[in-house]
């Protein structure tokens, strides 16, 4: 089992350590901060809450491609949908939107997605 976990550790964010918990990486749209909670939002439209904050999971998540919007969002990028500058709003896939920090816009630059 720990080999199997080494081995899918790319693709998999381990979410509870206990239980061997993993979720597929493709699956995730985003992070959301609540608290010592993160939100794990999922793009069949579930929602998984876990106690450990956005912090446990970025080392994991920073790797794959994730950006750090917000203290209170990360985000998979390939999930963007629209972005609107005025608001420092990013629409996600499924109707979710993230607030984008003054200071972490600088993130966004090179990633292709419209204006709203």
């Amino acid at each position: 089992m720990q080999n199997e976990l080494k081995n899918s550790s790319a693709n998999y964010v381990l979410v509870n350590q206990k239980q061997k918990t993993l979720i597929p990486i493709e699956n995730i749209i985003m992070l959301e901060s609540q608290s010592n909670y993160s939100v794990f939002h999922l793009k069949n439209g579930k929602k998984r809450i876990y106690a450990h904050t956005i912090r446990h999971f970025e080392a994991q998540l920073l790797h794959q491609q994730f950006i750090r919007v917000h203290s209170g969002f990360l985000i998979n990028p390939s999930f963007i949908v629209a972005y609107n500058r005025e608001d420092g709003i990013l629409r996600m896939e499924n109707n979710l939107e993230a607030s984008i920090s003054r200071r972490k816009r600088k993130n966004l630059r090179g990633i292709d997605f419209v204006d709203y």
